[in-house]
Order: C-alpha cells, then sequence, then structure tokens
C-alpha cells in the first residue's frame, strides 16, 4: 500500500470513505475559520484520493481554533449533522458514510458493524412507545432498551455491549392516529413498548445514553441505533411551575429543569465576596432548587450540570448560565439575581404608564425599526447615548422628532428589531472594531464593503436574529450593560409618551448555538430536548440555525413564559415572531390564552391588547404540516393572529425576494412605464398582478368576492400566488400589509432597479409613495420599514443584517438616503455586481432632499388620511365584503390603475358616507368612468387638499368620472 501524503503546513485535511467507493458529486461544505469562501452550492472538490478513500485539505487561518464542515451532494448530507474538527483535536480528520462520529485517528473499514449509535433513529414518543424504521422490526426479533448511566455503550458484531437492558415490545398497527398526528413525519415507522415490568426503570434510564438493538435469535444484528427522548421527558417531567429566581421580600428562590441531570450545584457569587459552590435539590419533575439568603439580591450566578451529552457520548460537566435570568453580567459570562420589582430598575410613574389609546387591533399600524439604527448617526444625540435604548428618551433629537411627527399623523407603533440578549454583539464598547473612514472611496467601489467585512463580527453592529438569553434586554444597546432594566424601561416609557406602542421581535425559532457550544444554554442543561431533530438525530437548521422544537412542552414554556414575563415587567404592546412557521398553531394559540389572561389589574397591563404577528412561511422540516400544523398563512386562518402578505408585496414591487431583480410591479411601471425588458411589457400580467394587489387592499381575504381580470367572480383565494392561494385571511387583522422590510432591498433600491432608465427622481419618488400609499389605505395593519417614508436605499443591500452602520444609516435630517455607499457586501450581493456598479456610480440617480421631503410629507398625507375614516380600517370580513368595492375592473380595465370605493354609515369614527380611492401607477392623467361614481358628490380629501403636492391637488371629480395625475394616489370624500 502506497503511503498516504502527508497534510501540508497551514491546513486540516478531512479524510471521507463510503463502502461503496462511490465519491462522483459529494463535495465539502466548510465555515469558521477556514480562509476558503465556500457557498453551498459550489462545495470544496476532493484534493485527492488516499488508501482511505477521498480528501479534502481546507486552508485554514494561522491561529485556527475550529473548522466547522458537511460533506454532501446536493442537500443529501452524510451523516447530516454539522460536523466540527477543533486544533485541539488535530489537524486531521476520517469520517465514515453515515456515521456522526469526527475520527481523529484513522478508524478500521474493514469490519463493518451492523446500526450506528452516534445517530439516533429511533424516536420516544412517550415514556414507554418508541418509534422505530419498519426495517428494525422482523418476526422473532429481540427487541431491547440499553441504559447507560456513564454513557460508553460499544456496539459490536454480536449488537450492544455494555448498560442495563429493558426488554421491548411491538405493538401491533403501529402509530396510532393520535401519534401520528403528533409526528406526522414518523407516520409510517414501527411502534415498539417498553414492557410493563420495566416500565419504572424509564426515568433513570433517560440519565445517561440509551439506545434500541433488534437482533435475531441466531445473533444476526438487524439495527442498533441512539433514541431521541424530548417527548418521553415531556411524558414523565412536564412542569408548569416557576422557574428562574422568584423573590419572596428579599429572599430568592432558584430553580432549574434538569430531568436528565445526574446532578446540579449552584455556583454563587455575592458582591464583593468570592464563587462558593452550593447543592440543589431535585424534585420528581427533575426540578432543581436552591433557596437563598438576603445577601443574594445583586449576587452573580451559574449552575453546574452533570448531564450525560449525546453529542459528544459522554457525561459531561457544564458550567452555565440560567436560561430563565432576567440580569446577566457583561457578554452574558453569569447570570444576576435581579428583582424586577425593585424601584431601582424603574423609572419615575413607571407602574403608572399610561398606554397609547387603541379602539382595536385593526387600527394598529406599524414602523420596523433597529435599535441601533435608529441613533447611531444622529449628531443631535450626545455620542455616549448613540445606538442605545435612551436614544429615545431625548425629546430635542432629530430621531424623536421623526416619530414624533409620524405619531402625530397617526401612526401607532414602532417594531423594534431583536432586543432580547444577542449572542453575536460584544458588550464591551472598548473592544468594537470600526471599519475606518469610508467616505474616500468612489460610489461605486468595493473597498467600503471589505473594510466592513473585515470588522464585521466585531463591530457594534448585528440585527441579534440569534437568541442568548430570552428573558433580558440587549447590553449592547444600554449606555450601562449593568442600568439594562432601567433603560429598556425608560425606553418604552418615551415612545409611549410619544402615542406610540412598542412591539418587541422574538426569536423562538433558533438559538444561537446548541450542543456542548460555548454558548449553548439550553442543550447543554437537558440535551437533545430543546432542539427540533431530524431522523438521524442531528439538530435541524433550516432556519440558519440552530432550530428549537416548541411542540415539546418545556420548550413552548419558555417561549410563553418569556411573552407573559415581557409584557408584564417591560410592559411591551405587542410581539412579532421570526419564522413563525416554524412553530405550531398550538403554540401560538398557547402564547395568545396567556396573555389573554393578564389584566391591568393583577398584572399591570390588558393582555388582550397585545396584538401577535410574523413570518407564515412553510419550509424547512415543518413544510406541509410534517411535524404538525404550522403556524403558517393558511393554517392561522381564523385565529386573529397576523402573518406578513407577500403576495400584494411582490404584485406592487415585482419580480421577489428571490429573483427578477428588474421586473417590474403595480407601483414600479410593469406594462404602462416599461424599463425595455420584454417580460415587462406583458399586459396580460399587469393585470394579474393587479388582482393580486385588489385582495391586498382587503386585508387579503381568502372569501371576498370581485370581479377577476378576465371578468370572472371569484374568491381571493381562486387568486393564484406561486401555485398557493393569494387570499388566505379571515379578517383584515390577520394580514399584515407591507411592500419593504429589514430583509430583501428596500423599496427604494427595488425601485432603482425596476424603474425606467429614463425616470427622474421625482418620478422614481412617486413610485415610492403609490407604493406607500398602497400599504396605508388598504384593509389590513399596515406595516413599513423604517426609512421608507424618507426614499432610504441601502445601496441595493439584500441583507444587511451584518453590514455594519455604514450601510444602515438611517439619516433624520433627509440630507442624503444611503445610496452611493459603495457595492453591497460580497457575501449575499457579488453576484449582482456587475448590475449595481453602473446604478451606483450614476450621479443622476441621486436624491435630493426635496424629494425626501415630499416622501416624507406624502407618508404623514397617507397616515392622515387612513386615521381620519374607520371604512379604512374595517373589523370583519363580512364588513369589507359589504363596505369595499373595485371599480375599473375586468379585461377592459385601464393598466396600472386600481379604484376602490368604501362606503359606511357616517358615525363618530366616520365623517364619510362613502370614500373612492384611485392608484395611478401610469406616465399619464387618467379619467375613470363609472356609474358607481354618480351622486356620490366627491371631493379631495382634506388631507390631501391641505397637503404639500401641488399634483395630486390637480385631481377632479365630477358626475360619474374621477381625473388623477400621473404616478399620484388621490383621494376623494362624499359627505
Amino acid at each position: 500500500m502506497l503511503s498516504d501524503p502527508p497534510v501540508p503546513a497551514g491546513v486540516a485535511r478531512i479524510n471521507y470513505y463510503r463502502p461503496d467507493g462511490k465519491y462522483d458529486g459529494w463535495g465539502l461544505h466548510a465555515w469558521e475559520d477556514t480562509t476558503a469562501q465556500v457557498a453551498w452550492d459550489k462545495p470544496l472538490t476532493p484534493t485527492g484520493t488516499n488508501s482511505f478513500g477521498v480528501y479534502w485539505d481546507v486552508p485554514m487561518k494561522t491561529d485556527w481554533k475550529k473548522l466547522g464542515f458537511i460533506v454532501h451532494n446536493g442537500d443529501n448530507k452524510d451523516p447530516g449533522a454539522d460536523q466540527v474538527l477543533t486544533s485541539e483535536m488535530g489537524n486531521q480528520a476520517w469520517i465514515v458514510s453515515g456515521s456522526a462520529t469526527v475520527n481523529t485517528t484513522r478508524p478500521d473499514t474493514s469490519l463493518r458493524t451492523v446500526g450506528d449509535l452516534t445517530r439516533q433513529q429511533a424516536v420516544m414518543l412517550s415514556r414507554d412507545l418508541i418509534a422505530v424504521k419498519p426495517e428494525f422490526v422482523q418476526p422473532g426479533a429481540l427487541l431491547t432498551l440499553h441504559a447507560a448511566r456513564a454513557g460508553g455503550l460499544k456496539l459490536t458484531g454480536a449488537g450492544v455491549d455494555g448498560g442495563d437492558t429493558l426488554t421491548l415490545e411491538e405493538v401491533e398497527g403501529g402509530l396510532s392516529a393520535a401519534l401520528k398526528a403528533k409526528a406526522p413525519y414518523l407516520s409510517g415507522y414501527a411502534l415498539l413498548r417498553v414492557r410493563a415490568e420495566d416500565a419504572a426503570r424509564v426515568g433513570a434510564a433517560l440519565q445517561g445514553q440509551v439506545a434500541v438493538s433488534s437482533v435475531m435469535p441466531d445473533g444476526t444484528v438487524l439495527d442498533a441505533t441512539g433514541v431521541q427522548t424530548a417527548w418521553a421527558l415531556d411524558d414523565l417531567y412536564a412542569y408548569d411551575g416557576a422557574l428562574g429566581a422568584q423573590w419572596q421580600g428579599n429572599i430568592p428562590t432558584l430553580r432549574l429543569w434538569a430531568p436528565t441531570a445526574q446532578d446540579v450545584k449552584l455556583r454563587l457569587t455575592v458582591p464583593g465576596g468570592q464563587e462558593t459552590v452550593l447543592p440543589m435539590t431535585r424534585d420528581a419533575k427533575g426540578v432543581w432548587t436552591a433557596n437563598g439568603a438576603q445577601n443574594w439580591r445583586g449576587a452573580a450566578y451559574r449552575y453546574e450540570v452533570k448531564v450525560y451529552a449525546p453529542s459528544t457520548g459522554k457525561v459531561e460537566t457544564n458550567l452555565v448560565t440560567d436560561p430563565y435570568s432576567v440580569a446577566l453580567t457583561r457578554n452574558s459570562t453569569r447570570s444576576v439575581l435581579l428583582d424586577l420589582n425593585d424601584p431601582a430598575t424603574k423609572p419615575q410613574a413607571w407602574d403608572a404608564l399610561k398606554k397609547p389609546a387603541l379602539r382595536s387591533a385593526g387600527d394598529l399600524s406599524f414602523y420596523e425599526l433597529h435599535l441601533r439604527d435608529f441613533s447611531a448617526a444622529d449628531s443631535t444625540v450626545p455620542a455616549a447615548q448613540r445606538g442605545t435604548y435612551l436614544a429615545f428618551t431625548l425629546p430635542g433629537s432629530d430621531g424623536v422628532k421623526h416619530l414624533k411627527a409620524l405619531a402625530d399623523a397617526g401612526l401607532k407603533a414602532v417594531h423594534l428589531l431583536p432586543t432580547f440578549d444577542i449572542a453575536t454583539i460584544s458588550e464591551d464598547r472598548a473592544a468594537w472594531k470600526s471599519p475606518g473612514d469610508l467616505g474616500k472611496f468612489a460610489p461605486n467601489s468595493d473597498e467600503q464593503q471589505k473594510a466592513i467585512g473585515a470588522v464585521k463580527d466585531q463591530d457594534a453592529y448585528n440585527w441579534g436574529y440569534d437568541p442568548y438569553h430570552y428573558m433580558v434586554p440587549e447590553g449592547s444597546y444600554a449606555v450601562n450593560p449593568d442600568q439594562r432594566t432601567l433603560e429598556y424601561r425608560r425606553m418604552v416609557a418615551a415612545l409611549n409618551g410619544m402615542g406610540l406602542r412598542v412591539v418587541q421581535d422574538v426569536v423562538f425559532n433558533h438559538t444561537a448555538a446548541s450542543g456542548q457550544a460555548d454558548r449553548s444554554v439550553l442543550d447543554r442543561i437537558v440535551p437533545g430536548y430543546y432542539h427540533r431533530l431530524n431522523v438521524n438525530g442531528g439538530v435541524e437548521n433550516s432556519t440558519c440555525c440552530s432550530n428549537t422544537a416548541t411542540e415539546h412542552v418545556m420548550m413552548r414554556k419558555l417561549m410563553v413564559d418569556t411573552l407573559v414575563l415581557m409584557a408584564r415587567a417591560y410592559k411591551v404592546d405587542g410581539f412579532r415572531f421570526d419564522l413563525m412557521g416554524h412553530h405550531m398553531v398550538t403554540d401560538m394559540q398557547a402564547a395568545r390564552k396567556a396573555l389573554d389572561a393578564l389584566t391591568v389589574q393583577k398584572d399591570g397591563v390588558d393582555g388582550k391588547s397585545i396584538y401577535l404577528y410574523g413570518e407564515g412561511w412553510d419550509f424547512g422540516e415543518v413544510q406541509g404540516n410534517r411535524r404538525g400544523t404550522n403556524a403558517t398563512q393558511l393554517n392561522l386562518f381564523g385565529q386573529g393572529i397576523g402573518t406578513f402578505n407577500d403576495r400584494l408585496r411582490d404584485a406592487v414591487r415585482g419580480g421577489s425576494p428571490f429573483g427578477g431583480l428588474q421586473e417590474q410591479g403595480f407601483a414600479t411601471g410593469l406594462f404602462v412605464l416599461p424599463n425595455g425588458q420584454p417580460v415587462n411589457a406583458d399586459r396580460a400580467k399587469a393585470l394579474r398582478l393587479a388582482d393580486q394587489v385588489r385582495i391586498g387592499l382587503t386585508g387579503n381575504l381568502r372569501d371576498y368576492r370581485f370581479t377577476d381580470a378576465t371578468g370572472k367572480t371569484v374568491k381571493g383565494s381562486e387568486i393564484g400566488y406561486n401555485g398557493a392561494p393569494a387570499g388566505y385571511a379571515a379578517s383584515p387583522r390577520e394580514a399584515i400589509t407591507y411592500v419593504s422590510a429589514h430583509d430583501n432591498q428596500t423599496l427604494f433600491d427595488a425601485i432603482l432597479l425596476k424603474a425606467p432608465a429614463s425616470a427622474t427622481p421625482a418620478q422614481r419618488t412617486r413610485m415610492q409613495n403609490v407604493a406607500n400609499s398602497v400599504v396605508l389605505l388598504g384593509q389590513g395593519l399596515p406595516f413599513s420599514y423604517a426609512g421608507d417614508e424618507m426614499l432610504r436605499s441601502k445601496s441595493f443591500d439584500t441583507d444587511s443584517y451584518n453590514s455594519g452602520d455604514w450601510f444602515n444609516t438611517l439619516d433624520y435630517t433627509g440630507k442624503s438616503n444611503g445610496f452611493g455607499k459603495g457595492l453591497p457586501p460580497a457575501e449575499k450581493n457579488a453576484a449582482n455586481w456587475d448590475l449595481y456598479r453602473g446604478l451606483l456610480g450614476n450621479a443622476a440617480l441621486k436624491v435630493s432632499s426635496t424629494d425626501v421631503k415630499r416622501a416624507f410629507d406624502h407618508y404623514q398625507e397617507m397616515l392622515r388620511v387612513r386615521y381620519s375614516s374607520t371604512l379604512f380600517r374595517m373589523e370583519t370580513g363580512a364588513q369589507v365584503q359589504q363596505g369595499l368595492t373595485f371599480l375599473n375592473v375586468g379585461p377592459q380595465q385601464q393598466a396600472g390603475v386600481i379604484a376602490m370605493k368604501l362606503s359606511g354609515a357616517v358615525s363618530p369614527t366616520n365623517p364619510y358616507r362613502n370614500v373612492v380611492v384611485v392608484f395611478n401607477a401610469t406616465g399619464q392623467s387618467v379619467t375613470l368612468n363609472d356609474a358607481a361614481l354618480a351622486g356620490l358628490n366627491l371631493s379631495l380629501h382634506p388631507a390631501l387638499a391641505a397637503g404639500t403636492d401641488a399634483t395630486v391637488k390637480g385631481s377632479r371629480a365630477a358626475g360619474n368620472s374621477v381625473t388623477v395625475p400621473a404616478l399620484t394616489t388621490a383621494v376623494f370624500v362624499g359627505k
């Protein structure tokens, strides 16, 4: 046998063996401390072959600590979960196909054992029921559950060696209907049961390594695998009491749920003292308790948890923070015993804080804002307070004046991107790195993004969708991280004082880390419980990080307890759920029920007025209800929970976040102002998209009936959107209407890409205004991204989550809008640089402060119109069907023009019997004639008549016709 080539300096070698010898198409995805830039669709190809199989030499940074990697062929991963090689393990790993073990010495591949204990292909569905692949069970096979408290089960040619055994038997007929509903993805599996005489031993077995095996009487091993145990823990140990620190006067009691832990100790550091180690006692539900003393107030603490970890195959002793922490030391190294009722943590009159009046959830409107964006570039904010909670408390600042102007015009709520404790931002300001002076580079240079890329993980910036501790405000947003509770509450009070409610962006669908990783909290306390696992036991990561399993009782409890705490202790007025479709409908119902139970008398807040909404997308391992009925747009029908309406977004903008950068939509000139690309000259497409916009204007109602582009009477659900129904909501409060959000390109960047090259900045501004008016004047709840009202650009960055202050700047003075800051970061944008380069370098595309003012004035005018009449804010689907009709419909309609008539009884909240809205997205004045307009006695809405747009004042209504200028939304009212 030829000797294998030595490992060159500066690389880590990953060796890979397949018993079938077929290596074509297999590549390596690599990240962490490699110098290679590897995209999922372009994996590293093998460096060569050796006596083991194939190998990859991965170039590494000089002081590398960690290499993450996945061997894959397309989306087929072998074995599935992410794998890691650390520098302590050496510079070489050997991977055997199908095994999750990262071998650091060459394994013997000549001996083939059947099964794999590093995978967990069996799933406990209750304390005594285990689902296994059907081939696991054969007539006469001996079925065994193996348990080893200290780990160390071995797989030999004769089966599983070591530990204790519990006898299993097959359940005839497989999974019951109830079990199939609980775990639809396992519905074809066979079912095993722990025999009654062994049932009492299951709890103890779960404190160590567990495996199942199937062996024929002649000794032939059919299979052996590890076991996923979360549902068994739910069945045995689900707990509904208080966790974390509870105060009785000055005395705290600490409780931690850790049913599989073999021991838990409390490591406590009282102020001014040394860390001491104290015992904790375990109860029947697996809750460990320590009773405190008066001198514990302000103490830092951690738990020392001794627990078997399937990810490493051994018993680990983990030092870990409290998942129910309400306070933390800087950079989250210790939990802190803080009493949230301590007067020192409350601003003046906090307990009596008055909420802005709200007639109904149907009156809400949202302004989505990243906390740091709000003030990082605001020179009217003292330097120490820029990018912090306290920036919202400064009434004289440009940003606060801007928010106040929006609130005065009618805006109801600010939605803050994540403000819980974030894993990716250092709370030590002295450690932050700056990209330096970027103003010297050309507007289409790649130097700016290069400088930002060099410091992106060490600067102050990240959107924060990587949760570390759910119940603690992020410390990097505090002037003094030790005062973060007080500062957060001051921000809430200040926003409420402006007339604005506060919505918190919550991210319960994943955590920043899992397994034994440094920033893994939940998984180092109850390994394998809190995260959603695939059929091999690997952590699912379809959301980009370690997906959580809120279908498990205690993960759902952590979510619901967090929402209740944030509502009671921080008086948060609403929650927006990141990737809500990865939760189950029952999770959202549990959240709703818990919040509804909060009252002003008992809890200081009216829980029923707290609104819930989120991203109802359907993808990943939950897609198609595979893990149960998940909280998607269609599945939430009738729940009163909002989901983002991507149908209206795409129809107004054109294209989608996944393609069609230069495809036009209703507001960007499709067919009526084509940009020269053939796809944009299609009249039939323009009429199709207009129908999607119309359904969006109803609040995206599933059952709303109207005349479509072909002249047929159809329901909202019968209008198509990428193979799904366009209309899906039961009432307008279930639709979040938007054309722009923090994700994907800003609305103005989309307009720059889609509008005809000949369009002037003034015309592009009017396109922006038309798009915003569709959002602000429709039924459904309007949602805008901060800066949509000021032509905000991010120089085409499609995902600015880590692009620093430079690409994310908000300028409330209106002097600049963020365009021409250089090519956006290569990581997500390089494929389109050739297109962007010419646009960013084109000075004619720059907007003036006059354009910005026109956009801001228009946005306020549309808010005033919306809140002038409840006809824009109907409560039920039936009201919308009766009170909203569309004009200019059917095959003969004028393309690029949408007109709607709203009618209702005059009341204290509605001064108008009739309102007619015309969205003219064409390049010329249009006149609509319709018998439905006769006798309405229409005039221009007072907010527009008194506004600053001379163009809209040229709109006319007479007899049964209305005339509206080019690129204008006109609102006419009739008493």
